[in-house]
């Protein structure tokens, strides 16, 4: 499994301690500045580390109301507005580190294409969007994947599929009253809570299958399968109780007209009689166990498909619910140090200053070559971070009317970062 050369992503895969050993090592930093250069990059990611926390906790305030495994005792008891001023909060907030951690939200054109597309673990599924009132589903790193797979009989083929590193999905049932009005009892979860999922190395054909509410419907080939076993082994059930249940007809259609013809007499069975009716219960007897199998045989190819699915999801599932926010927030924190860092270094490197583009293309070929993987680096994220944390500033106009950036000296860098460590708790808040 490899990335996929023709989709650079915003996302940088490489390891925080690597990157930052890596431009340590580089010629960008001078064997007399490494120490100071360390220095700076452990309060730099000290900063981002304190400000994620404040997110933490939004995001775990507002999903408190729909947390579906909350274990604490609450004396609050909102509103409906109360809990939609919460849900949209909450919304709000995840999408918004989602992006700081470089996921990409699915659209509805990906979720019709999984619908439509032969799953790779041999299941149809079908997922009912109407049960959920809000929902997210957000993807980062996409890897192309060559693999054979069996086709009819013995024949197989070579395709290629995009997998994607990771897929956050957020869910929102909708209330009571909707399920109750559609006859739905014995749901497997609870109407007005949310779920929220971590996922790694899902196909983009088989994204239905981390909806909750999938139901496995057989694929054409099993159907036609099964239907053939049962047409041809009814008729040979048939072919054998044919003559047993002819013969219990006719005996009933005479017992009827004497029955009749008697008043109401009901006349006496002989040998004969005795032996064709018998012969018919056993025929009747034969064609139920056949259908009973038939039955059986069916719910048993359904648990397969249920246990397929379920062993999948085990091993691909990284974690539930408020778990995701820490895990999707260190994401967020770290992928904002790395922008933040290269973004540094390359323009401090450039003491004459340099345009947004030059910067941008001087980070990308350099990662490319240093690490072989392309990135689609947020160069104006990157200089938005700095400039806030006043590492950077504009200095000119290049000719090309475009804004000429310059960054402070690693000595002014590292002052500034100490400044604003040591009044942090004076400057932010957490606002929930």
């Amino acid at each position: 499994m490899v990335a996929d050369p023709s989709v650079r992503e915003r996302f940088i895969p490489i390891r925080k301690a690597d990157l930052v050993d890596g431009l340590a090592n580089s010629k960008m930093v001078t064997p007399n500045d490494r120490d100071a250069f360390l220095r700076f990059s452990t309060i730099l990611n000290s900063l981002f580390h304190f400000e994620f926390h404040a997110k933490t906790v939004t995001l775990k305030e507002n999903y408190y109301p729909f947390n579906p495994d909350n274990d604490t005792v609450s004396l609050r008891h909102g509103s409906h507005e109360a809990r939609k001023a919460h849900e949209n909060r909450l919304m709000a907030a995840f999408k918004d580190v989602l992006n700081q951690a470089n996921y990409q939200q699915i659209t509805a054109t990906d979720l019709t294409y999984a619908m439509n597309r032969e799953s790779l673990f041999k299941i149809n599924l079908l997922v009912d969007f109407e049960d959920f009132e809000n929902q997210l589903v957000f993807r980062r790193g996409a890897q192309s994947h060559r693999i054979k797979r069996r086709k009819w009989l013995f024949n197989e083929e070579t395709i290629d599929i995009t997998v994607y590193d990771r897929v956050a999905l957020l869910i929102k049932y909708k209330d009571e009253s909707y399920f109750q009005a559609h006859g739905r009892k014995d749901l497997n979860f609870n109407p007005g809570t949310m779920i929220v999922k971590l996922f790694k190395n899902i196909p983009k054909g088989d994204l239905e299958m981390l909806f909750p509410n999938a139901q496995v419907r057989m694929k054409l080939k099993d159907k036609l399968l099964m239907g053939g076993v049962a047409v041809g082994g009814g008729v040979t059930v048939l072919l054998k109780a044919g003559a047993g249940l002819v013969a219990m007809a006719s005996i009933l259609w005479l017992m009827t007209r004497s029955v009749v013809a008697g008043g109401g007499k009901i006349p006496p069975m002989g040998p004969v009689e005795i032996s064709g009716m018998v012969g018919g219960v056993t025929a009747l007897a034969a064609i139920g166990a056949f259908l009973f199998k038939q039955w059986n045989s069916y719910k048993n190819r359904k648990i397969k498909f249920m246990k397929t699915l379920g062993d999948n999801l085990y091993f691909k599932n990284l974690d539930n619910n408020a778990g995701v926010f820490y895990h999707i927030i260190a994401d967020a924190e770290e992928e904002e140090f790395k922008e933040a860092l290269l973004g540094y270094v390359f323009l401090a490197e450039s003491q004459a200053g340099v345009t947004a583009a030059a910067l941008d293309d001087a980070i990308e070929v350099w990662v490319k070559a240093t690490y072989d993987t392309p990135i689609d680096f947020e160069i104006e994220d990157a200089l938005g971070k700095l400039k806030r944390l006043k590492l950077c500033e504009i200095t000119g106009t290049a000719e090309t009317g475009e804004p000429i950036w310059a960054a402070v000296s690693l000595t002014e860098a590292g002052e500034r970062l100490d400044f604003l460590w040591d009044n942090f708790f004076q400057m932010h808040a957490p606002h929930v």
